[in-house]
């Protein structure tokens, strides 16, 4: 994952420094939360055009080269001046002078500061508040921004002085942390989120903006090939959390949040798809409560060959009672004379002479509501001891409520769970155990190609 700081910081922070010249950004958090390279990061955004200076007063010169190696090595990528606790401007003794010397050097002069953490310039005087002072109103009479870290986490003069504080904290879901932000408080700017997801994977802080599937960059679907022991997600990074994909024969359920739209499963659910129909093997489904069979295929046109959906693609529709398309099933019928055969016919053509794998996919919820809770169990006990035979897949989607959850759990061969985290759709693996991803477009490929980010 590469760095973009503009994209990956939220667009207040942006617009905090834009609105307000000479404003002061206090940055808190306990240890560990990231309140350094969210610091880092936001100072690469906004130092684009004026030069920028950080101060790390704790740090010696051997610990920043070891920890932040670019920040001192590719200065004029970054256009920051790096500072540490054995230099002149770490020194409060010298930082005035210090100061002017490079504001005086500076084509522009220095645009914004970075005092990290502003408590190891202030501790070693009898009166910190009154030093504290004296920096802040010297780089706000320069006309310069500041973002200053701050170890305690209490209400201290900087949260009343400073224009804007960000929090960052820890969370956790189902035993499983996360890191968010929020803004306390962000004078003259319109806060859009007040609380954001954001991962330091890769090192790099990435906070996770909002998003929705009619605005975002699109771009060709690009497939993957099977392998001889596994199916292919259809996304290269839940391949690899996977180990290599769906087993073949294997059952697999995906288990959402009630927070979670049919839009948002279909992040995880439409490349599986559109990777089987690209391969030339045949779905057949039993849609989720509330998905019908066209909206379904309109939702893949526009990334493959219509051809193969008309040829490849089928539905079991138990809540109608007739069809005029032949890849609609009607199950709805009071008299079933026929239907079930009809079914097993469609199977038979997908899998063909020689035996070709397809995609059996339930929606859980449609089947409990129909024929029960026992029954349910008993008809994807059956199906999954077919799914290994045939060496087919089968995928069953577990919305809230369901009563065969811990049945569906003790059957399943992946078991994922999906759920909303300040508005961003992330999953967890609770069979294999896994971490939580940030589910997003690629930003290389374009949507329906999907990056999944690690919460690290």
């Amino acid at each position: 994952m590469s760095s973009d700081p503009v994209r990956h910081i939220p667009a207040e922070i942006i617009s905090f420094f834009r609105e307000n010249v000479g404003e002061i950004l206090l940055v808190k958090g306990p240890p560990g939360s990231g309140k350094t390279m969210f610091s880092l990061e936001c100072m690469k955004a906004l130092s684009q055009k004026r030069k920028g200076i950080t101060i790390f007063p704790r740090m010696d010169e051997d610990q920043l080269k070891s920890e932040y190696s670019w920040l001192v090595d590719d200065t004029d990528e970054h256009n920051l001046l790096p500072f540490h606790g054995n230099t002149k401007m770490a020194d409060p003794n010298w930082f005035k002078r210090e100061f002017d010397r490079l504001n005086s050097r500076a084509e522009e002069g220095i645009g914004f500061m970075l005092f990290d953490p502003i408590n190891a310039i202030t501790e070693q005087y009898d009166n910190p508040e009154r030093k504290m002072k004296e920096i802040v109103s010297l780089v706000q009479s320069s006309n310069v921004s500041a973002i200053i870290v701050q170890e305690d986490e209490r209400t201290t003069y900087l949260d009343h002085l400073a224009g804007g504080v960000v929090r960052l904290y820890f969370d956790e879901r189902e035993g499983r942390k996360f890191r968010s932000l929020t803004f306390e408080k962000m004078r003259g700017v319109e806060v859009r989120n007040s609380n954001y997801l954001f991962t330091l994977h890769e090192g790099y802080f990435r906070s996770f903006i909002p998003w929705n599937v009619e605005t975002v960059k699109k771009g060709e679907w690009l497939p993957i090939d099977d392998t001889d022991s596994h199916f292919s997600t259809g996304l290269h990074d839940l391949d690899k959390i996977l180990d290599g994909g769906f087993k073949r024969g294997s059952y697999n359920i995906l288990d959402v949040d009630d927070n979670i739209l049919s839009s948002e499963y279909l992040l995880l659910l439409r490349p599986v798809l559109l990777n089987f129909l690209h391969h030339d093997q045949g779905v057949l489904m039993v849609p989720s409560a509330g998905e019908h069979p066209e909206s379904i295929r309109n939702d893949l046109n526009p990334f493959i060959d219509l051809d193969k959906v008309n040829e490849l693609l089928y539905f079991l529709d138990y809540f109608a009672t007739s069809s005029s398309k032949d890849y609609i099933i009607p199950m709805g019928a009071t008299r079933r004379e026929g239907l079930q055969q009809k079914g097993m016919d469609v199977i038979k053509r997908l899998r063909g002479e020689e035996g070709r794998p397809y995609l059996d996919f339930v929606g859980l919820d449609t089947m409990e509501y129909l024929i029960g809770e026992s029954l349910t169990l008993r008809h994807l006990l059956t199906g999954v001891s077919k799914t290994k035979v045939t060496k087919t897949l089968g995928i069953g989607i577990a919305k809230p409520g369901l009563k065969i959850g811990q049945g569906i759990r003790n059957m399943s061969d992946i078991y994922l769970r999906m759920m909303k985290i300040n508005s961003i759709p992330c999953f967890f693996g609770v069979k294999p155990e896994t971490r939580i991803f940030a589910i997003m477009p690629s930003e290389e490929w374009g949507f329906p190609n999907l990056e999944l980010v690690p919460l690290t």
